[in-house]
Order: C-alpha cells, then sequence, then structure tokens
C-alpha cells in the first residue's frame, strides 16, 4: 500500500512539473522547449511542436518550435507540406475543438494513401498525433502537438483522459502568452503611440491585408479623397498610382526574401477633390515579433496631408539629423508634399539657395535624392 501511495506522489509531481513548465513557457517563450520535453517524457511521446497557425486562407504556420524532429525535414514542412497536412486542415476547420487526435481527423488506412503521409514517411517513422489548442482571434490557433512513432502505438483513450486534464493549463498559459504578447500592453502601448502621430500610418501583412490604422488613417479613409480601404488591403483612385502603390507594397513585403533592392519608396497620391496629393512612404517592417502575438505585419504605409501643417516637429529633425533651423524648415515643407520651387517660395529665398541648403540636408541626412530624404523624413515621422 505505501508502494502505491510513492507511486501516486511520483505521478503527481510529474503532472505538477509539467504543469509548471507550461506557465514558465507563457512568461518566456525560449522555455518552449523544456516545456516540449516534459511533456514528451510524461505522455510517452517521441516528438513535440508548439506553434502559432494562421488559418485565414492557406494554412501556415509562422511560430514553430520543436524537439526530437529533423531540422531539414520541419523546413520542407514548414515551406511546402503545412497546408496540405490533414491535421492542420482539420484545426483550421474546427476552431473550437480543443482536442485533436488522428481518430477524428484521418481513418489508418486513409493514412496509407494520402500524398502527405507518403511524403512524411520518407523523413520520419512518426505516425500518430495528439493535439491541444486555443483560438485567441479570429483565425489565429495556438497549441502543442505531441508525435508518436508507429512501434509506440496511437494515442488510446487513456492517453487522451491523461492530456485532457493537462489541457485547461495548457489553454491558460497560452491565454496568459497572449496577453503578455500583442494582445496585451504591448499592442495597447504601440496603439497608443500611433494614434498619436499625426501622419496617417496603416499596417499590413505578407499578404498586404491591412492589420492595423491608426486614427488618422481611420479619419483619412472616411474622408473618400482619393484613398481606399478593402478587405484586400489598401489602394488609391487612379489606375497608374495604385499600381505603383502595390509594386511598392509587393517590394517592401517581399525584403525577407531578397534585399538586391531598396524595398519600398516614396509616391504622391493625386485628390479627387483637387486638393493638394498626399505623400505616401512605403517601407518594411521588422519581423521580429513575439510568438504568441496576432499583430505581424511586414509592411508598414505612412501618408502625409500636405494641408496639415506641422506634421513634423522641426526641433526634433534638428535633433535627429544636426540640421540648421532653416534646413529643419525646408525638410518639413518637402515632406509635406511641396516640390523645390514651391518650397523656396514660400521660406522666402531664392530657389538657387533652395538648392545650395537641399545639398547641406542630403549630407547630413545621408541621402543623395529628394525621394530617398522624403523616405528618411517620412521613417523618422513614424516614429516620433
Amino acid at each position: 500500500m505505501l508502494l502505491g501511495n510513492e507511486v501516486i506522489l511520483s505521478l503527481n509531481e510529474q503532472v505538477l512539473a509539467v504543469i509548471e513548465s507550461l506557465y514558465d513557457a507563457a512568461m518566456d517563450e525560449t522555455l518552449w522547449p523544456l516545456a516540449l520535453k516534459k511533456l514528451t517524457d510524461f505522455t510517452g511521446s517521441q516528438a513535440a511542436t508548439f506553434w502559432v497557425l494562421d488559418g485565414s486562407d492557406r494554412p501556415r504556420l509562422p511560430t514553430f518550435t520543436y524537439i526530437n524532429l529533423d531540422p531539414a525535414f520541419v523546413q520542407e514542412y514548414l515551406d511546402r507540406v503545412a497546408h496540405l497536412d490533414p491535421t492542420v486542415q482539420y484545426l483550421v476547420g474546427h476552431p473550437d475543438q480543443p482536442i485533436v487526435h488522428d481518430g477524428l481527423v484521418i481513418t489508418e488506412r486513409e493514412k496509407d494513401r494520402h500524398a502527405y503521409y507518403d511524403w512524411h514517411a520518407r523523413y520520419s517513422d512518426l505516425r500518430f498525433r495528439l493535439v491541444g489548442q486555443v483560438c485567441p482571434a479570429p483565425a489565429v490557433h495556438a497549441g502543442v502537438a505531441l508525435h508518436r512513432t508507429r512501434k509506440v502505438g496511437r494515442y488510446e483513450p487513456p492517453d487522451i483522459e491523461v492530456f485532457t486534464t493537462l489541457y485547461s493549463h495548457l489553454a491558460r498559459a497560452l491565454t496568459i502568452g497572449f496577453q503578455l504578447g500583442s494582445l496585451g500592453t504591448m499592442q495597447q502601448c504601440t496603439a497608443e503611440l500611433l494614434d498619436r502621430n499625426p501622419a496617417a500610418i496603416i499596417l499590413l501583412d505578407e499578404r498586404q491585408r491591412v492589420v492595423y490604422t491608426n486614427r488618422r488613417a481611420d479619419a483619412l479613409f472616411s474622408e473618400g479623397d482619393g484613398i481606399r480601404l478593402s478587405a484586400d488591403g489598401i489602394g488609391v483612385s487612379h489606375r497608374h498610382d495604385n499600381e505603383r502603390l502595390q509594386r511598392l507594397i509587393a517590394q517592401a513585403a517581399q525584403v525577407a526574401v531578397t534585399v538586391t533592392t531598396s524595398p519600398g519608396g516614396v509616391l504622391r497620391i493625386p485628390r479627387p477633390s483637387g486638393k493638394r496629393s498626399y505623400t505616401a512612404l512605403v517601407t518594411p517592417v521588422s519581423r521580429k515579433y513575439p510568438a504568441l502575438s496576432t499583430l505581424r505585419p511586414v509592411v508598414c504605409v505612412v501618408i502625409t496631408d500636405p494641408d496639415a501643417r506641422h506634421i513634423l516637429s522641426t526641433g526634433r529633425l534638428q535633433a535627429a539629423f544636426a540640421l540648421t533651423e532653416a534646413e529643419a524648415r525646408m525638410a518639413v515643407l518637402l515632406a509635406a508634399g511641396e516640390d523645390l520651387r514651391s518650397t523656396a517660395a514660400n521660406l522666402g529665398i531664392t530657389y538657387g539657395t533652395a538648392r545650395v541648403r537641399l545639398a547641406e540636408i542630403f549630407q547630413k541626412t545621408e541621402t543623395r535624392r529628394q525621394g530617398e530624404l522624403i523616405k528618411v523624413l517620412l521613417t523618422t515621422l513614424a516614429l516620433v
């Protein structure tokens, strides 16, 4: 009887150790491999993964942490095969199903005839899977998958029952992780900073869909003066300008793939009202996101209205680039969409003087062309 108590005590200690590791990983995402190791050991599994799944269109796994899997196998899975995985397809189609195992997804006979499992068998002898997932936002899934080999065998009802006991803690840990990531304080503070910006700021994901607009952007779209917003992204009224805008966005979105050209750029956007054109900066965004994050922008579009004065602070430009007050005033007008001649007229100087001053600004901002200068200035605008 005493031995039985010792076994029960040991089992309880293992459960507590697994649960503790899940909460530790939620607080520090670098600890997920350790949590996965404890899960595999406790559940008699041979491999495990922690992942975030974007199931909105073609399923993708932007976050994928794993143990006991070959890196080359994982990379090919992520790059070419994940969207064909029947379990991934089942998760996308059943976001409210907290625990998923092979018996819900596919029969063993169907596995033998399925192209995904044929590919899988060439790299790994893993055969069975048990998944726990949560869906913190529409089309966003996060969870853990446990894997067993054919030799060890499938996850039977007692295994699933044990995992069900752990699932409530897994779900709570993932929820905490999202709150500490983009859905909590970090995203709230970022939104507040962007909303205070006088320029319209639009963030796009890698499919060029709008994932965030600040208050000025919302107001600009509501004016309906040459810029439109839809489920497919951002567009402008004139076909030629819209084609150029989409090229700049696509170029910026591919910066992680190729850096052979300068990503993004600046363009003018004519307004049907006849008011002076908007100036738009398109630039890539750093892709270093928290693992548990639903906001994953890759492109930032900053739009300024030349009729909205004091877009840029001359004092901040002076501090950022060591400009003189006169050079900073010129830079503000150029960033607002003025050409060099109208800028000279507004400042009460000759065109020749304006060119000399522009050359000084080029040198201090380490730019060579007016378009490149405007891009640097508007990038500064997005950060101040």
